[in-house]
């Protein structure tokens, strides 16, 4: 069954007010939330109130008291029926997404059961609850440093667009859409190859295409060390923290990605890297294409091996983690597993996604891309949270969603961020 042959039937049950399990009934949260699902909720939210007999303005209203309607009896608790532990607690939501705004579903799971958290999406408008702080801090943004062969640096978002240098038979380009580029130059000599460095700080993302076309997303706290020119029988960059990769096919050419003594090496193909040092483990998931994931030191041997602990290929949606405890190695484990692929990208695309994580592996992603610094107090619960918000909205906002569960505090001093019980 489709996801919208899901959709419908759920959502048919729920206005037929068939019983739905408290599974059901999650799920229908999400699936109403789905953009996916725009034009058949809009449809039948229509043959709910014989809107096809409406005017334009009488339907979009009757539209909204509909969808209204539908969000707050969704929001209605239910009993959890697999475990006595399990509590179910709805807060006051903002508007719901699409036209009116967005729906984000967080759910805090503690070690004594789990909260699910709806909460709007602040790309919306929206009423604040609570005053923003005098202190609040804003988002990052587009800001990297280039670091050229010779050693000089440019900083890149107060760089005016055009040509920021020439590097051997390659011309550095700063774009009217701010990511930088390299096209190559008529009637240069080739030099030896050189090399660049683009980093991006904590608060910063970066976009950058390589010489061969390929493009890369740079998350914050994160490097990509590469040359100016593509020469060889392959492409290597090294790459620190966070990149998601859209590689140039030249089967001729394979592309590899040098981290921490790992090495992914790839044909042509969509690819998200997080290798961050103060995480546990390095992270290669693949959107489209195909990779191989193993040592580096068994890739330069050209050792083949068909024991997975040495490397494995992955299809799209999966995803290879080695432990960073200690730099990778041959004998290291891989971890596959398939994972949610949009929760992975959304650092690319504009919002903050827990996908489960514990508390502090989601403060580390705040500290990076608010670029503060985290403070614990007290004994802090064994939180895991899932859903997301908005990157590109102040701190205060990510933390008063968070925090609406009672259970996790959090002062905002300076540009420290103080988490206590």
């Amino acid at each position: 069954m489709s996801k919208q042959d899901l959709f419908q039937e759920l959502f048919e049950k729920f206005l037929n007010d068939q019983k739905l399990t408290p599974a059901e009934i999650n799920q229908l949260r999400v699936l109403v939330q789905d953009e996916r699902n725009r034009a058949l909720l809009d449809q039948m939210l229509a043959s709910l109130y014989e809107e096809e007999i409406a005017g334009p303005a009488t339907a979009e209203s009757n539209t909204r008291v509909a969808f209204e309607e539908v969000w707050t009896k969704l929001q209605t608790p239910v009993p959890a029926t697999s475990s006595p532990d399990t509590t179910v607690i709805n807060l006051p939501s903002r508007r719901p997404w699409w036209q009116y705004a967005a729906a984000a579903i967080l759910v805090l799971t503690l070690a004594a059961g789990a909260w699910w958290l709806f909460r709007g999406n602040p790309q919306a408008p929206i009423v604040q609850q609570n005053p923003i702080p005098q202190n609040d801090i804003q988002p990052g943004g587009n800001k990297a440093v280039l670091i050229l062969a010779d050693g000089s640096k440019i900083i890149l978002e107060n760089a005016q667009n055009g040509t920021l240098g020439q590097q051997g038979s390659t011309r550095v380009v700063k774009l009217a859409n701010g990511q930088l580029a390299y096209e190559a130059t008529d009637n240069v000599t080739p030099t030896a190859t050189l090399y660049n460095t683009i980093t991006t700080p904590n608060g910063g993302k970066f976009y950058v295409t390589l010489p061969d076309g390929s493009r890369v997303w740079l998350n914050a706290a994160s490097s990509l060390h590469y040359p100016t020119a593509f020469n060889g029988k392959t492409r290597e960059v090294t790459l620190t923290g966070e990149a998601y990769f859209e590689v140039e096919k030249n089967a001729a050419m394979p592309f590899r990605v040098n981290l921490n003594g790992m090495q992914v090496e790839v044909l042509g193909t969509h690819f998200n890297i997080n290798g961050y040092s103060d995480e546990t483990t390095i992270k290669t998931t693949l959107l489209e294409g195909k990779v191989k994931v193993g040592s580096r030191q068994s890739a330069i041997d050209n050792a083949a091996t068909t024991d997975l602990q040495q490397s494995v290929i992955l299809s799209p949606g999966q995803q290879a983690a080695v432990p960073i405890s200690s730099q990778y190695n041959a004998s290291s484990p891989i971890m596959v597993q398939t994972v949610d692929v949009e929760a992975v990208m959304a650092w690319k695309n504009g919002q903050i996604q827990f996908d489960g994580n514990n508390i502090y592996t989601v403060m580390r992603m705040i500290a990076r891309w608010y670029d503060v610094e985290v403070e614990y107090r007290g004994n802090i619960p064994n939180a895991h949270f899932r859903g997301g918000i908005s990157s590109n909205v102040p701190v205060s906002q990510v933390l008063d969603m968070m925090e609406q569960t009672g259970e996790i505090h959090f002062e905002i001093s300076g540009r420290k961020i103080i988490v206590t019980p």
